[in-house]
């Protein structure tokens, strides 16, 4: 099923469901805040705005995105929205094809934190979907950034230690994000207890977030104005996986995503 796609598509404009997504974004504000300044909000926000507005520089993005995703062999054709042929409903999808996606956008999701100093950080349903030919084709809004390296080198470190059960590792990465008492909330997103058939949705992201926020002591400080984007970014991922309705083995797409990893 999964194709290799060495370029960009131009075919038919696909629907999106922007409503029921941006409904979901919402749904995770007040939580947030909680845990970001209303200054950092706004300076990524800001930075998010400022890229969208640049069409040339993201056409850029999404053909570097492709190779990046070629070689960590993530089977997915990237293309611009305007350009996406339309994709099936998730409820169209059998279940080995529901299987097959959700294991391929956690691997996109772990390979553009891995591989990559720029992400898009729009993995929405609407988004990131599997075509009529049954090739994976994702066609993302132009929501992306270039991650300040140390927190790019953090959040890696947070994820390689605890799917590599590497303490010192993990520690260094929550050390360097300043998460403090949250840390442990933020990781059972992706399975603390059974890493390999974990189910996510926007309720457990939303639980998620107001675990950190009540963990969080007077000595923790606010976390790095990127958490803004990795919201987003992690939102989006939940979203989609929510619409497969199925379990996930997270541990599995990490190993096949990680660089220099033998599980290919």
């Amino acid at each position: 099923m999964p194709m290799n796609h060495a370029h960009l598509r131009r075919l038919a404009p696909t629907p999106a469901r922007p409503k029921r997504e941006l409904t979901s974004i919402l749904d995770l504000m007040p939580s947030s805040l909680e845990l970001l300044s209303a200054a950092s909000m706004a300076r990524q926000g800001i930075e998010l705005l400022s890229n969208a507005a640049n069409g040339r520089r993201f056409v850029s993005v999404l053909t570097s995105m492709q190779s990046h995703l070629r070689a960590a062999n993530v089977s997915v054709l990237v293309t611009e929205p305007r350009e996406a042929p339309e994709l099936l409903n998730p409820e169209e999808l059998s279940r080995s094809q529901r299987r097959w996606l959700g294991q391929l956008a956690l691997e996109l999701y772990f390979a553009q934190l891995f591989r990559s100093e720029v992400a898009v950080v729009d993995l929405w349903p609407s988004r990131l979907g599997v075509d009529a030919a049954g090739d994976a084709v994702w066609s993302p809004r132009p929501f992306y950034l270039r991650w300040d390296p140390r927190f790019r080198d953090a959040l890696c470190d947070i994820y390689a230690g605890l799917f590599l059960s590497d303490a010192d590792r993990f520690e260094l990465g929550v050390a360097e994000l300043g998460l403090g008492s949250p840390a442990k909330a933020l990781v059972e997103h992706f399975g603390d207890s059974n890493q390999r058939s974990v189910r996510f949705g926007s309720t457990e992201l939303r639980r998620t977030l107001i675990a950190m926020s009540k963990e969080r002591s007077d000595s923790d400080r606010r976390l790095h104005p990127n958490f803004v984007a990795f919201g987003l970014y992690l939102s989006s991922l939940h979203g989609l996986l929510e619409s497969l309705d199925m379990a996930f083995d997270v541990r599995a797409a990490f190993m096949r995503a990680y660089p220099g990893s033998s599980q290919r």
